[in-house]
């Protein structure tokens, strides 16, 4: 700790942690207001056609954003529970995707290289120097040498990091004191718990390598190259190697099946009908429309269910990806901290769940007002049947616009995400960490205990 080494690292740390408070601070506040821009919005214009619905922003999005700016913002609700996702934020294609500066981030890629740094001439360095074997020469035994080390180096790094989420918090709570509630604050203890498990597996890394390796730059190097494959190309190669093994059809080969979709499920039908009518079965106006009005609706059901299907598709392949990447302990870690603060994939699956549940009520609502329900597609159809000489018009049906008193129109809450829901969406990642530790720490003590430290 009397290293320029550490008093340069502590300045960089409280630098980052500070301009998190200050950037996080920003952000959260434009969010809400935009947020409680866009709910008064809609609850003015309330609609039987269509409503939107918005996701509440996390008040921990300082400690994992969870790229949430790249999910969307809400959902548009049609009758029947028909979902159409609202635009997310504009990808920049210009310049490279510059990372969230949350906490997750500093800890995941500062920290956990700082760790490389401390321990990777704990063995190695000292054996290089000679002291090694002058330590063991005294009474003491290598398990309690090495845990010695282990300890030092979580000790270490603990200075900065608390002192920066110490600083991060004060920000946070001279600009908006009303985010540090019990329920935040309780979330920040248990990321402090889980930043130590996943720092601790690399100081236990760099212990391992630097028992084997008794070269101290070797070490370094070896280390280093661990790190990025971490830290770097594992949570980004998942991705590509998920999309590059699934036989999943991209949007525009999607696009080129729904026509021949819609002449199977709609106009099959239609042409059916219209043989019906001209053979005399249907008599009448009244019973056409009816007829035409339940093709659409069926094929309808049936393309939207196509639909589904392919989407469960994309959100299995982006699980998939998710699987292969927490081979790494630097996922892991991502993935349970976005499931504590509260965003990331598992929140948006809470909010679509409460959706779907307001969805039943929304559309008791509609037939209260209405009387019947009618399906939106965003294809339309129109043709002539002739039923008893006379040419009758049929089109796709509408949903209808109710015209009086809407002030009963049901309002959607959003549920509240329980630490103790927030903490089983995250235990498999966090049993991964541990599992983590437990077999690094195994082979670090394997690893000394056998080393030649002459």
């Amino acid at each position: 700790m009397q290293s320029i080494q550490f008093a340069v690292l502590l300045g960089v740390v409280i630098i980052l942690f500070l301009a998190n408070g200050l950037i996080s601070i920003k952000k959260y506040s434009q969010q809400v207001s935009l947020y409680d821009q866009r709910v008064s919005q809609s609850y003015q214009n309330p609609s039987t056609v269509f409503f939107n619905l918005y996701r509440k922003p996390s008040p921990l999005l300082f400690m994992a954003e969870g790229g949430d700016k790249y999910r969307p913002y809400g959902y548009t609700l049609k009758p029947k529970g028909v979902l159409d996702a609202l635009p997310s934020n504009p990808l920049n294609f210009k310049l490279p995707d510059i990372p969230e500066l949350d906490w997750s981030f500093i800890i995941k890629i500062i920290l956990s290289l700082y760790v490389i740094l401390l321990g990777y001439a704990s063995i190695s360095g000292e054996k290089e120097q000679g002291t090694l074997g002058l330590v063991l020469s005294n009474s003491i035994g290598r398990i309690k040498l090495l845990v010695a080390k282990y300890l030092s180096i979580l000790l270490t790094v603990v200075v900065p990091l608390v002192t920066g989420l110490v600083f991060s918090l004060i920000i946070i709570g001279i600009f908006n004191p009303k985010i540090l509630t019990f329920n935040v604050l309780s979330r920040v203890l248990v990321m402090l718990f889980l930043t130590l498990v996943y720092l601790s597996a690399f100081a236990l890394l760099s212990l391992m390598i630097s028992s084997l390796i008794h070269r101290s730059s070797l070490v370094l190097l070896v280390l280093l190259a661990l790190w990025v494959l971490f830290a770097v190309i594992i949570p980004n190669a998942s991705d590509v190697l998920s999309q590059r093994f699934s036989k999943i059809p991209s949007e525009y080969q999607m696009a080129k099946r729904e026509e021949p979709m819609i002449k199977q499920q709609v106009w099959a039908r239609i042409d059916e009908i219209r043989e019906k009518a001209g053979r005399g079965e249907i008599k009448t106006e009244e019973e056409l429309k009816k007829e035409t009005d339940r093709a659409f609706e069926e094929g309808q059901e049936g393309i939207n269910s196509h639909y589904k299907n392919y989407e469960n598709a994309m959100k299995q392949r982006a699980a998939t990806a998710q699987n292969m990447s927490r081979i790494s302990p630097t996922a892991l870690f991502q993935y349970a901290s976005e499931n504590i603060s509260q965003t990331g994939v598992k929140s948006e699956e809470h909010f679509i769940e409460d959706i779907n549940n307001y969805a039943d009520i929304y559309d008791n609502y509609i037939l209260k007002k209405v009387g019947k329900l009618v399906g939106t597609s965003s294809w339309q159809f129109s043709s002539t049947i002739e039923v008893n000489g006379k040419s009758v018009n049929i089109e796709s049906p509408n949903p209808v616009e109710y015209q009086g008193d809407k002030s009963d129109f049901p309002h959607f809450v959003e549920s509240q995400t329980s630490l103790a829901r927030s903490l089983r969406d995250a235990l498999f990642d966090i049993a991964g960490l541990i599992v983590w530790n437990l077999i690094l720490a195994s082979l670090a003590f394997s690893a000394f205990l056998r080393a030649d430290v002459r």
